[in-house]
């Protein structure tokens, strides 16, 4: 639920570049003598990002020219740094359970895969230091490296360190903030094409992103991979919406922003990021400053002797991609608003074998918990495939002596999945009376 977000995706560089203002530009290696010029071509292009994104540079921005191999094998050394083995495998197995994943899906290989073709240039906050990719087209480098650029300038001014550090536990208020810095850098990078490509063409055209309307971002969202990419195509639904989220919910986020004010607006969002993916998916929550319920769990009784695995909140943006599993987007993608916040706890028995998962999650109103619960027992149902009953608040499944359950008591929905039958009544009461999800602001 949060190594794929270590990925750097040049996947809106090209459609921004290309496939949305054009034909879709093919990368190419670039001559072995190309780096005094791509350096040059960066420190060009600073002036400009700067004077788009309103940040005058406090430092010279230090740089350097690497290959596509360099550049993955640097990617690949943080990943290892920031994730054990142990945890890559933990969270593969709370996405089976959930069935986000495909049992036969090896985890680890298709987010390698997938980094491999997304690699890019990138801007490093720890090192400070703006890497370029010596191998994409001239088409696609320039928009690269505005976007790039756009986050060397903001860590000079905001300190990008806190966002590019995992937060272990917390992956919807991680996704939240990285939907910020890329929706940022996104937009810079959006403004400095449409800029070049109007003064190519001697045209007015739109200057900012707050201009753009809603057909700009339906021709995004409908050319994503485009065939283009062939490791994005395949992987898993839930890997590719994860992975753009924080590039089209993000520019979306920050379009919302800059049709009512400067960038200095969003300046100042970075003293309060967002917590949430709720509030990038609805700005107005973020300004309304309706944050996330913290939802507490505790060691459960009935589980003593199992090893709790990991633990997770998955916010409004994964909530709906488990509905998905299963239904409609449209009905996924209601029952999913209202979301007030969750907490996901993965348990291994002692002896080994399937893991249990006890997920507590809290709502804005009864209406908007009901609505969840009533699609969630569906989702279920069509999961196990058995018939998902009549009860109002309450459906119980039983699958080979594995019990998954959802039950709603007012403003709160609990769902077990996976627990040993027998335990089945005592977890769910336990965890209510245990659990604490106070109601939302």
């Amino acid at each position: 639920m949060s190594l794929v977000r270590r990925a750097v995706a040049p996947l809106l560089v090209a459609l921004v570049a290309g496939g949305a203002l054009g034909g879709l530009p093919v990368a190419r290696a670039a001559p072995p003598d190309a780096a005094a010029a791509l350096l040059a071509m960066a420190d060009g292009i600073v002036a400009q990002v700067a004077s788009a994104r309103g940040l005058a540079p406090k430092r010279k921005l230090q740089k350097g020219v690497l290959s596509r191999q360099a550049i993955s094998d640097r990617l690949m050394a943080r990943i290892k740094k920031e994730y054990s083995p142990e945890d890559i495998r933990a969270e593969e197995r709370v996405l089976k359970r959930l069935g986000l994943l495909d049992p036969a899906v090896d985890y680890e290989k298709a987010v390698v895969d997938l980094l491999m073709e997304q690699v890019a240039g990138f801007y490093d906050p720890f090192e400070r230091k703006l890497f370029i990719a010596d191998w994409l087209d001239a088409s696609l480098q320039r928009p690269a490296l505005a976007h790039e650029i756009g986050h060397a300038l903001c860590d000079q001014h905001f300190d990008l360190r806190p966002y590019a550090t995992p937060l272990k536990e917390e992956g919807d208020r991680q996704l939240a903030r990285a939907a910020l810095v890329e929706g940022d850098g996104t937009a810079v990078m959006l403004e400095f094409t449409l800029a070049e490509q109007a003064a190519d063409m001697g045209l007015q055209m739109v200057s900012d992103i707050g201009q753009l309307d809603d057909r700009f971002f339906a021709s995004l969202s409908g050319t994503m991979g485009a065939g283009s990419m062939p490791a994005f195509d395949r992987a898993p639904r839930y890997l590719r919406e994860t992975l753009v989220f924080p590039y089209l919910e993000g520019l979306r986020f920050v379009r919302y922003v800059r049709k009512r004010q400067p960038w200095s607006a969003i300046d100042a969002i970075y003293q309060r990021p967002p917590e949430s993916t709720e509030q990038i998916l609805h700005p107005e929550k973020y300004f309304a400053r309706e944050r996330p319920v913290a939802v507490r769990d505790v060691p459960l009784a009935p589980l003593k002797g199992w090893k709790r695995l990991r633990g997770e909140t998955m916010g409004e943006l994964q909530t709906r991609l488990w509905l998905e599993t299963q239904l409609d987007a449209a009905t996924a993608r209601r029952a999913a608003q209202g979301w007030g916040g969750d907490r996901l706890v993965a348990w291994e028995p002692a002896e080994g074998g399937e893991i249990a998962i006890v997920h507590l999650s809290a709502w804005d109103s009864e209406a908007d918990a009901e609505e969840f619960f009533r699609a969630l027992r569906r989702t279920l149902a069509q999961r196990v495939r058995q018939p998902e009953g009549e009860a109002s608040t309450r459906a119980r499944f039983v699958v080979s002596g594995e019990a998954f359950s959802v039950e709603q008591r007012g403003a709160r929905v609990l769902a077990l999945l996976g627990v040993p039958e027998q335990l089945l009544g005592s977890i769910a009461e336990d965890v209510w009376r245990t659990w604490k999800a106070p109601k939302p602001n």
